[in-house]
C-alpha cells in the first residue's frame, strides 16, 4: 500500500472508534472511566516513522487524543534483543527476521535503530506515551503498568 492507502486505512479505524465513542456519549457515559477501551497494535507511531513530516498523521493523532488515546511502546534493551526478538519465537520467525539480514548482529542492530526511531516519534506525537522495557517478559506486570498508567493519566 502507498501512503494515501495507509492513511485511509488508519482513518477508517478511527472513524469506527469515533462512532462507538459518540454512541456512548449519547448514553451519557463519556467520562474517561466509562468511555470505550480499545487497543490498536502498531498504529500511529509506526506510520509516523514511515511517513515522517506527514500532517495527515498529526490530524489522526488529534482525533485519537479526543478519544482519550494513550500509546504504549514496548521495548527491549540491547542485551535482550537477540534472545527475545530473534531466538524466542522459533525457527520460522528467525528465518523471517533473518531474511533481510546477513548476520544476527545486523538484525539486532536494525531492531534497535527502529526502536530508537519509534522513541523519537513518540516524543513528537501528540498522544501521551508510556514506554515499558519488556526484557523480563513479565506480561502480567506490564499489563498492570499499562492499566495503572492509563488510570493515572485520566
Amino acid at each position: 500500500m502507498d501512503k494515501d492507502e495507509h492513511i485511509d486505512l488508519l482513518n477508517r479505524h478511527v472513524d469506527y472508534l469515533e462512532l462507538q465513542y459518540n454512541w456512548i456519549d449519547s448514553l451519557g457515559h463519556t467520562k474517561p472511566s466509562n468511555g470505550i477501551f480499545y487497543l490498536l497494535e502498531r498504529f500511529h507511531l509506526n506510520h509516523r516513522a514511515a511517513f515522517s513530516n506527514s500532517s495527515d498523521i498529526e490530524v489522526l493523532e488529534k482525533r485519537l487524543l479526543r478519544l482519550n488515546a494513550h500509546c504504549v511502546l514496548l521495548t527491549l534493551s540491547q542485551d535482550a534483543v537477540e534472545s527475545r526478538y530473534i531466538e524466542s519465537r522459533g525457527d520460522a520467525w528467525k528465518s523471517y527476521v533473518m531474511n533481510n539480514h546477513s548476520t544476527v548482529t545486523e538484525a539486532c542492530q536494525k531492531f534497535l535503530e527502529d526502536q530508537n526511531q519509534l522513541r523519537m516519534c513518540a516524543k513528537q506525537s501528540l498522544i501521551p506515551t508510556l514506554e515499558i522495557n519488556t526484557d523480563e517478559a513479565d506480561w502480567n506486570s506490564y499489563a498492570k503498568q499499562i492499566l495503572m498508567g492509563i488510570n493515572d493519566a485520566t
